[in-house]
């Protein structure tokens, strides 16, 4: 059994074709949220992820987009996420925004003996809490993950890819596909195979995503920002 894990595409197909290429053959899909925002095609990646049935759960920015909430995005990123979600908001038809307001916050999967908790951010908070970090001290994983009993827990949210032991469950943030923020700017995705987890980045040509940004209709400050993302792998 073969699982590709991945989460936070942002719109951004040529990372996911990148992945889709790289990780090859897989039985199932799992996707830990924000499909949406800050790339330039959500409806490709929205098309993608329901063709192969991907299990998915709802991020901030994909409930901002199908509620008209506020992303509430980490500081950088707040002005900039608020007007992608408007930009998003009007490139999307009614299918497409009923698809992200129905996505889970939780969701509790099972399959070859193997039992998985997968939520965007954390079970307290699904949508918003930033602190289930790599280096993040035990007791916050303690403190989020109390009363759940999973093998496997499946995050994302942070952009920020790791594998983690905790107690008896193995946490993984699969980091982002479209807009990583770990100072790598390849998509990062993961593998689950027969209980093992490997962590893999993919390179991709980000020509026709850095081309399609003017799109946005972003003043000089924002355009940069968010090329910059791309390009770096960071926020600066």
């Amino acid at each position: 059994m073969r699982i590709l894990l991945i989460s936070d595409i942002h719109a951004n197909p040529w990372a996911l074709m990148a992945v889709a290429k790289d990780a090859g053959n897989v039985d199932h899909v799992l996707c830990g949220g924000d499909c949406v925002t800050y790339g330039t095609r959500p409806v490709e990646v929205i098309a993608w992820l329901r063709v192969h049935n991907a299990i998915t759960v709802r991020g901030n920015h994909d409930d901002a987009v199908a509620f008209n909430h506020h992303p509430r995005a980490a500081p950088a990123k707040a002005h900039l996420a608020l007007t992608l979600r408007d930009w998003t908001q009007s490139k999307l038809e009614p299918a497409h925004i009923q698809w992200l307001a129905r996505l889970p916050l939780i969701i509790t999967w099972e399959i070859s003996g193997a039992r998985f908790v997968m939520v965007h951010a954390t079970p307290p908070d699904p949508l918003y809490d930033y602190r289930l970090t790599p280096d993040a001290p035990d007791h916050l994983f303690t403190a989020a993950l109390a009363g759940f009993a999973a093998d496997f827990v499946v995050l994302g949210h942070t952009h920020l890819p790791y594998v983690r032991k905790h107690n008896r469950m193995t946490v993984v943030n699969p980091g982002s596909v479209g807009q990583p923020l770990d100072g790598d700017p390849r998509a990062a995705y993961a593998i689950w195979e027969d209980g093992e987890i490997t962590l893999h980045r993919a390179a991709y040509d980000q020509r026709d995503l850095i081309n399609t940004l003017n799109e946005l209709g972003l003043d000089d400050d924002l355009y940069s920002s968010l090329r910059r993302s791309f390009e770096l792998g960071k926020m600066i």
